[in-house]
């Protein structure tokens, strides 16, 4: 009581002009709010753009002229509404960012995409793939070129359009190896950005992927400049939750000519959700997560389509709902001047494709919005340092059928080790535990049917959960 009596009576024993003097101190240190100055996007609108760019999204990729991954070696071109649907699906990420859906497709760099598309399909995934011996030089100095200014994608197995399962990707971009920088996001939400190609090659690479794709994202053609402090992903108000997932990062690019490089030390980032007011405080202090459900925080500050990042995500959110909300304050930002800086907004989940009530059926016994059993799609992988392989999973989708999970050793060789079957329950869920396997790290390949293979790739004691949609 002593020491608190001492301490009220040296602030009331404070000089008028010396209290005056730590008032106006204080204020010249608060952060002033900086508005986006780009638009949020309105439920309406969004589902407007979804339904004129995202309708056809999952239409199988066409050619007017089939690609070749061997020798003779062929470029190949994608149809004119294969190409469509590609841009579509970019664009429609940048109009929900508050930026101008308005990329255009170049001639020049579709094809010098396809010839990308079919280099980096000879070799492990790389912006810098090596020449083949027997592919001729002008093909491959092309498909280089792409190479090195484009995003790149692999996979095995995808349905759809692969060039457009590329952008849903890159704007992902939150899996272990991408998340630090989200250089993919990035480079496709650039205020730089106006033209841009894709290209797409098949070839049966067994160490990884048989579907490979390039998109152009390098161009700085763009004539008038943004007028932008920041982009958010996913950007202030309304947002589709077919957009975002619980398990992608959130992103806020900087404008460098507005902000000072901001400094992981600094920087904290607090996330609210509305509905129970449960709170996650983000900054330096934080240990990352590698696990997708996990939380993450990181300030990049490459050139990645020229703009400083904050990115973070929140943990243990299973699943996004509609009307879900989240406020989003982040502190310790300076502008370029010096004066201190924060950033505000708040965030509404909505779904384009509700559910429709059907008119005959009791509202009581509906079917559940396929947001609600998202917590019904999940793969837990854990390899344990015995080199022990559980899997636990829920796949509703999949309830009472049977699938094969082949377990392969590490790249490159991928020596098989055994295939085994599962039967799923009839409430999807399903097990499997194979003791004493003879390697340090694992390939698995998840066959769920014919056409859809998930490759999960498994370090010792390692453990990590997936979304499967």
């Amino acid at each position: 009581m002593f020491n608190g009596k001492r301490y009220i009576r040296s602030l009331l024993a404070v000089p008028l002009a010396g209290l005056l003097l730590v008032l106006l101190a204080s204020q010249q240190a608060s952060a002033a709010p900086v508005d986006s100055l780009l638009p949020e996007r309105s439920e309406q609108e969004i589902t407007q753009k979804w339904n004129e760019w995202m309708s056809e999204k999952d239409k199988s990729v066409t050619f007017t002229e089939t690609p070749s991954a061997m020798a003779p070696y062929i470029a190949g071109k994608i149809s004119d509404a294969s190409l469509e649907h590609a841009l579509n699906a970019a664009n429609f990420y940048r109009y929900l960012s508050g930026l101008e859906g308005d990329l255009v497709l170049d001639a020049a760099l579709n094809q010098q995409a396809q010839h990308g598309a079919v280099v980096i399909s000879t070799s492990a995934l790389s912006h810098y793939p090596p020449q083949p011996a027997d592919m001729p030089k002008d093909f491959y100095d092309l498909g280089a070129k792409s190479a090195s200014s484009s995003n790149l994608f692999a996979a095995y197995s995808s349905r759809g359009n692969v060039a457009v399962n590329s952008v849903e990707a890159y704007m992902d971009d939150s899996d272990a190896s991408n998340i630090a920088a989200l250089g993919h996001r990035r480079w496709i939400l650039s205020t730089q950005l106006k033209k841009t190609g894709f290209g797409v090659a098949y070839r049966d690479n067994k160490s990884y992927a048989n579907q490979f794709s390039t998109m152009q994202v390098l161009d700085t053609s763009r004539a008038e400049k943004v007028n932008y402090n920041y982009s958010l992903y996913p950007n202030k108000g309304d947002f589709p939750i077919e957009a975002f997932k619980s398990s992608q990062a959130w992103s806020v690019q900087l404008n460098p000519d507005v902000f000072a490089k901001p400094s992981q030390s600094n920087v904290q980032v607090e996330v609210v959700r509305s509905s129970d007011q449960r709170t996650w405080v983000l900054g330096a202090n934080h240990k990352n997560s590698t696990d997708p459900s996990g939380a993450y925080f990181n300030v990049n500050n490459d050139s990645y389509a020229y703009n400083y990042a904050i990115i973070f995500r929140p943990d243990q959110i299973q699943s996004l709902k509609e009307n879900d909300m989240f406020n989003i304050r982040i502190t310790g930002l300076k502008k370029k001047d010096g004066s201190n800086a924060e950033i505000s907004y708040q965030t509404r989940f909505f779904s384009v494709n509700k559910t429709q009530p059907n008119p005959g059926v009791d509202p009581g016994t509906q079917e559940p919005d396929p947001q609600d059993i998202l917590d019904n799609f999940l793969v837990k992988f854990e390899y344990t340092a015995d080199r022990t392989l559980k899997i636990n999973g829920t796949l509703l989708k999949y309830a009472n059928q049977s699938f094969t999970f082949q377990i392969y050793g590490p790249s490159p060789d991928e020596s098989h080790i055994r295939t085994v079957t599962v039967n799923v329950d009839a409430r999807g869920r399903f097990g499997l535990t194979l003791p004493n396997l003879s390697a340090s790290d694992l390939n698995i390949y998840m066959k769920v049917s014919d056409d859809i293979t998930y490759l999960i790739t498994a370090a010792g004691n390692s453990n990590v959960t997936y979304y499967i949609n």
